[in-house]
């Protein structure tokens, strides 16, 4: 059975799977979104005893912008973007826990439902190194205005989805670390 995230907008209640989410976001950045998915399996049970309403939410990022993924996600189930809750200040996490991103930033995220705040961050060695060098290659040619090698590109993708793979096969609990 897939995994389901709950939530309410008005008096419907939602359910959204993470190929769901994928059918709003696309197939590039599909680690990330499978990142703010487990978050919000871990999350919303410590946020409500009930299912939480959208327009309540709020977002932080420590990828900030790179992490289209995430910010899809977040988007298409709790509405944080068009309620201006999303915040993706690279800054704000530089004194965070989490492993550095590769372009930038900390896997360090907050989520927020009414007056409850979770802090939380990646565990280490969750993002592989490869999928590190092939981020930071893509970032540096996108800043340059160069197009990646063909093989670059499609290596990338290989390891955006094996990423995708283990972050979905595994327990939020095995992925990260609330901060109390």
């Amino acid at each position: 059975m897939a995994e389901v995230v709950r939530v309410k907008d008005h008096d419907d209640l939602i359910e959204i799977t993470y190929d769901d989410i994928l059918k709003y976001h696309g197939r590039q950045m599909i680690g990330g979104a499978a990142l703010a998915f487990k978050i919000m399996l871990m999350t919303f049970p410590k946020l409500s005893n009930e299912v939480p309403q959208r327009g309540h939410f709020s977002f932080y990022s420590g990828i900030g912008q790179n992490g289209r993924g995430i910010i899809d996600a977040t988007e298409m189930v709790m509405h944080v973007k068009t309620n201006n809750q999303l915040r993706t200040d690279l800054e704000y996490s530089d004194d965070k826990l989490g492993q550095v991103a590769p372009n930038g930033g900390r896997y360090y995220f907050e989520i927020g439902y009414k007056e409850q705040l979770i802090k939380l961050y990646l565990k280490e060695g969750i993002i592989p190194e490869e999928f590190m060098t092939y981020s930071k290659l893509a970032y540096k040619c996108k800043m340059e205005g160069v197009a990646m090698t063909e093989e670059d590109q499609a290596r990338l993708l290989e390891l955006r989805q094996e990423l995708a793979r283990s972050i979905m096969a595994s327990k939020p609990e095995d992925l990260f670390v609330i901060m109390e």
